[in-house]
């Protein structure tokens, strides 16, 4: 549940616990990585050989439009919250080129699309997902986030080589594949075993600090870090990513107190158990015990008994006096939060019927894996069971309280293959209706998604505003979204990187997603 297994679902996990629907990896110089004998050609490879919809709306034909003019649209600006009715938008060679009430004729080359009073808003941001779990991930993740007005979304850890992720992110870069902006910050460092493939390690302060060396040296976005690394690894992580200069990412270790991380100056944090958790007067005596018992070399099932525990120490022990000085660090720290509170779901049993148009969209491999066993849910206690709904109510409560006191949020999902019944692009949109029940109102919920991502990911050509010398990535809606995020769930049109994907393009990807799906 939130405070403790959405934190730590994904500890030290056995070799039969990983999921088939991912390639097994040999651990390679101190990494967990693919084998490349094990595969005939590399995933970006198998995009294009296996024809499907990220390869059939792919070729020449994704490649922006050289001019594309919007007239009669509403421009909704999120941050201020506002609409300007009437307004035209001209769009050349993938980036917004003028925006005003009356744009002069561009010539006759020029692509126009009469929105007729719909309403306008930059492209959606997914901060934390996973569309690299299996080979063909991306074949059906990709077109499930454009399809939900998704233009850009950041990979949090994959199971492909750093190489096969680039070659897929230049391929969309260039409009040879049709997806939306992919920012790859997956280099997740752990210690040893390693809770996923594809990971990094560390156990030493030194060996930290070769880690992150590679990291950059391969490109990567940023560092991630994971939830078993001891303190002084985790030290050494932080101080050598600030030193190349790559934000400092991840899960709060285990191991390790929130404040120590906002000391440590940790840019993002993902998934929000870790928050009641420090507003409990019980952290320090929680984190010890945890200390102690990997210092004895207790195995797993003891360490997930102590950290299953955890949901009712807090419980008991939460302070919101504490609570409050706890966010006001945060906030002051400008640490962004990831909350993926949608997660929560699956730990309840909150699921779509076996015929939702969102689970027949996905691949039934995958939805075959789903129905199996999971170690997360055999890892629930009774006691975590019997206390899910209190655990639920007091992390939304906390949610509220951290958002209130201007801790930055970013909206995210922790959607992939890999994760049950967490979706690419729906589930972004049900943890926006999240927000919105806990509290916030359409436009703060838009506002995680559309402005603050691409703020806190530096990008040069993106802020969330719709003006000139921005990328664009657009959606256009039928209704306007500051008094409800209803339209979301239908867009009428996605623009992204200038190509217009108009409704019957964005049922089309719907219809070739469920043909597969069969």
């Amino acid at each position: 549940m939130p405070f403790s297994l959405i934190a730590s679902r994904k500890i030290t996990r056995s070799t039969e616990d990983q999921p088939d629907i991912a390639t097994r990896p040999k651990r390679i110089a101190g990494r967990a990585r693919f084998d490349p004998d094990s595969r005939r050609t590399s995933n970006a490879s198998l995009l294009c050989m296996l024809a499907l919809p990220a390869c059939l709306i792919g070729g020449s034909s994704a490649h922006a439009e050289t001019s594309l003019l919007i007239t009669d649209v509403g421009i909704v600006d999120v941050e201020a919250g506002t609409v300007s009715a009437g307004q035209s938008v001209l769009i050349r060679d993938g980036m917004i080129a003028e925006v005003g009430a009356v744009i002069a004729a561009p010539g006759e080359d020029v692509t126009r699309y009469d929105a007729d009073g719909q309403y306008l808003i930059p492209g959606l941001w997914d901060s934390h997902v996973h569309i690299f779990s299996s080979p063909t991930e991306p074949d059906s993740a990709l077109p499930l986030y454009l399809m939900n007005g998704v233009t850009g979304i950041r990979d949090m850890g994959a199971m492909w080589p750093i190489a096969d992720q680039q070659s897929l992110q230049s391929q969309i870069a260039a409009g040879d594949v049709l997806g939306p902006r992919l920012i790859l910050s997956g280099a997740w460092v752990d210690a040893a075993p390693g809770s996923w493939p594809g990971m990094f390690l560390a156990d030493t302060p030194d060996q930290a600090r070769a880690v992150v060396a590679r990291i950059a040296a391969e490109g990567w976005a940023a560092v991630k870090t994971y939830s078993m690394l001891d303190e002084p690894t985790y030290l050494a992580l932080a101080e050598a990513a600030h030193a190349q200069g790559l934000p400092l990412v991840g899960h709060i270790p285990e191991r390790v107190a929130l404040g120590t991380a906002i000391d440590a100056r940790q840019d993002g944090m993902e998934h929000f158990g870790r928050i009641p958790m420090a507003c409990s007067t019980a952290e320090a005596q929680m984190l010890d015990d945890l200390r102690g018992a990997v210092s004895e070399g207790a195995d797993r099932a003891h360490i997930f008994a102590i950290m299953a525990a955890r949901n009712r120490i807090v419980l008991e022990t939460w302070d919101e006096a504490l609570c409050h000085d706890v966010l006001a660090r945060m906030a002051a720290s400008g640490m962004h939060v990831s909350p993926t509170l949608v997660v929560a779901d699956f730990y309840i049993g909150a699921r779509p019927a076996p015929d939702a148009p969102r689970m027949r969209m996905i691949p039934a491999d995958v939805r075959e894996a789903w129905t199996r066993p999971d170690f997360r849910l055999d890892a629930m206690t009774d006691e975590v069971r019997e206390l899910a709904n209190e655990t639920i109510a007091l992390s939304r409560r906390t949610f509220l309280m951290a958002y209130r006191a201007g801790v930055p949020i970013l909206a995210s999902t922790d959607a992939s293959f890999a994760n049950p019944y967490l979706f690419h692009g729906f589930s972004l949109l049900d943890e926006l209706d999240l927000y919105v029940a806990i509290g916030l109102t359409p436009r703060e919920a838009l506002y995680t998604a559309t402005v603050a991502p691409s703020r806190f990911f530096g990008l040069a050509d993106q802020d969330g505003a719709i003006a000139p010398g921005r990328r664009a990535d657009l959606v256009l809606l039928d209704a306007n979204p500051l008094e409800s995020l209803a339209p979301l769930r239908r867009p009428q049109a996605v623009i992204v990187a200038g190509r217009l994907l108009d409704r019957a393009a964005l049922d089309k990807m719907e219809s070739d997603l469920l043909m597969n799906g069969e």
